[in-house]
């Protein structure tokens, strides 16, 4: 009998513990609960998130003495205080926490959602509607611009007017969001549940192409990387794309120039030698010149006579051809969904979607990211690697980053006339992987005041030793100069980079190296299954504060560790990403 009252007692006390444990993970109701299930896009806020995540957050920015400071830290509902005070300090009405504490509750929500237009929309967790409704009247009467609400059950909708937000919640009361099965599928993929959860819906898409209509000068953002990149091959090409992108516009202008102007300009490349009244000699000549060059009618209006021109004409002037690729990933995208969660002492953002919003295309395959970075120093500030894919080269240089819609021909001649290279030059160069590494004081190498030749910065690749220093003859011919680009063989592999001393550090791979650091892997999680790692430590050197030019005291820089992005392949052809930033013990 004993034994049974005590095989008893125990399930209880495992039972209460599961009940217990199922409340500490449970997140609770969520603003997808009222926006309508065709949402296009959506940011939902948790300040009371499932698993003690509240209390880490809280003692992660107890960590920054200005952060915490400015946001009035002393206990953890301080947070909930200045985080709502911070988003009503913008909001163009006579609202803040303490209008909001008798009624909101621990969420909220920034959503578009698709009615005539596609709508921007805030919502707020109510916990007592009367207060809401008293509060809200009170706000909206005191509103700069036009905004109406509307409560549905257990929320607050904000819109554009009082139709927009009676549309959402009754668009949301036949099907919301929390049960489309997008949204479920995409949030879940990108783990548990965390402070933020992001979605954006597979017709997304398609809407920002019909803005891109409507509005011709979106297509400049829709035609620049709009992804997280953090590929260096990315920086090396927009380059190449500025430096092409020169070499024609000089071109172009060099062949609409009379005789005499290009003698002007030819003077103008010497201008700093000559002397004073040289220089206001040639002056003088060039402005004599052009204003004879002016019409006699001219009709030069004053400043108040000018004809108005909106913003939007003014903006359309440098709308661009939306690049077929591009198109194409827009018009086939399948959806996005991430989660923000503080796990063990770090931050860390998962995100799943296409290539073109996880920023890594279809450059680097397989796995080999981490066998790429293993070899580096172990006192890399930074550091990147990946495997690269077949045929990666042309698409790389065709879908540039400052592409910009040109014909491919053309871009593959500028850049060759660039770099002196071709397609097939570029993946002899790259090799099979790549990885990039800055030792300290890299950041010179960002200063117009310093010599960045000697800058340790530097690239490992493995491949085809031979090709590989056959195609870097190539930019070295295309650059010029002594001694430019030193390299040296590390086996397989060779190593290149701006300067000779630094090369050859990490050529030798001697002493501990990224591989047997435990900072490294804690920093990149499932790093053997990754396309690409992205490294970053915050302590090697000083280099952090120098970037930031003393505008971030040294106390607030103390708490960041390390911080790393790898990149892997997810179900179907989306890519996970995930981004952790972990801070000192």
């Amino acid at each position: 009998m004993a034994a049974v009252a005590g095989t008893v007692g125990v399930v209880a006390v495992i039972g209460a513990g599961g009940w217990a444990w199922q409340g500490w993970l449970a997140q609770g109701p969520q603003a997808s609960e009222v926006l309508p299930g065709d949402t296009l896009a959506y940011v939902g806020i948790d300040l009371d998130p499932p698993g003690g995540q509240k209390i880490e957050a809280y003692q992660t920015l107890k960590r920054f003495p200005s952060l915490a400071k400015h946001l009035g830290l002393k206990s953890q509902d301080d947070l909930r205080r200045s985080l709502l005070d911070q988003v009503t300090a913008e909001s163009g009405c006579d609202l803040g926490y303490d209008d909001l504490a008798d009624w909101a509750g621990d969420r909220a929500a920034l959503a578009v959602v698709p009615q005539d237009d596609p709508e921007p929309v805030a919502v707020l967790q109510v916990d007592d509607p009367a207060k809401a409704r008293t509060g809200l009247d009170k706000a909206v009467a005191t509103c700069g611009d036009e905004v109406g609400y509307a409560l549905g059950d257990g929320w607050a909708v904000l819109a554009r007017t009082e139709e927009v937000a009676r549309q959402v919640v009754a668009d949301g009361g036949r099907a919301h969001l929390g049960d489309d099965a997008d949204f479920q599928e995409l949030t879940s993929a990108a783990g548990d549940a965390g402070v933020l959860t992001l979605y954006a819906a597979p017709e997304a898409g398609r809407a920002l192409l019909d803005a891109v209509e409507e509005h011709p000068f979106l297509s400049l953002f829709v035609s620049t990387p709009f992804g997280l990149s953090t590929d260096p091959v990315d920086a090396l090409m927009a380059f190449s794309s500025f430096a092409s992108i020169g070499t024609r516009a000089v071109a172009e202008v060099e062949a609409e120039l009379s005789p005499e102007e290009k003698r002007f300009w030819k003077r103008m490349e010497n201008y700093d030698e000559l002397s004073p009244a040289e220089q206001d000699q040639l002056t003088e000549e060039m402005a004599e010149f052009y204003e004879k060059q002016m019409p006699e009618d001219a009709d030069l209006l004053p400043d108040d006579e000018l004809p108005e021109i909106s913003e939007e004409e003014i903006m359309e002037d440098f709308a661009v051809p939306v690049p077929d690729d591009v198109r194409r990933q827009l018009e086939d995208f399948a959806g996005l969904g991430g989660v923000a969660r503080f796990d063990d002492g770090a931050l860390e953002i998962e995100v799943v979607a296409d290539p073109l919003l996880t920023g890594n295309t279809s450059r680097y395959d397989g796995t080999d990211a981490l066998t790429a970075l293993s070899p580096l120093p172990d006192d890399a500030a930074l550091a990147f690697g990946g495997g690269f894919g077949d045929d990666w080269a042309k698409r790389t240089i065709t879908d540039g980053p400052l592409s910009f819609g040109q014909e491919p021909d053309e871009l593959l001649a500028d850049f060759e006339k660039a770099t002196g290279l071709t397609p097939d030059d570029l993946e002899d160069l790259g090799g099979d992987t790549i990885a990039f590494v800055a030792g300290p004081g890299f950041e010179k190498a960002l200063s117009f005041e310093d010599d960045a030749g000697d800058a340790p910065i530097a690239a490992r690749i493995t491949g085809d030793a031979t090709k590989v220093e056959a195609a870097l003859e190539k930019v070295r011919a295309a650059l010029g100069g002594k001694d430019v680009l030193p390299s040296a063989r590390a086996g397989d592999a060779v190593v290149v980079g701006a300067d000779r001393a630094f090369v050859e550090q990490v050529a030798k791979a001697s002493g501990t190296t990224l591989g047997d650091s435990d900072r490294f892997a804690k920093a990149v999680p499932d790093a053997d299954r990754a396309l690409t790692i992205t490294y970053v430590d915050f302590d090697e050197g000083d280099w952090v504060s120098q970037l930031t030019d003393g505008d971030v005291s040294p106390a607030d820089l103390a708490p960041l560790d390390t911080a790393g992005i790898t990149v892997t392949a997810a179900e179907g052809e989306r890519q996970r990403v995930v981004i952790r930033v972990a801070f000192d013990d």
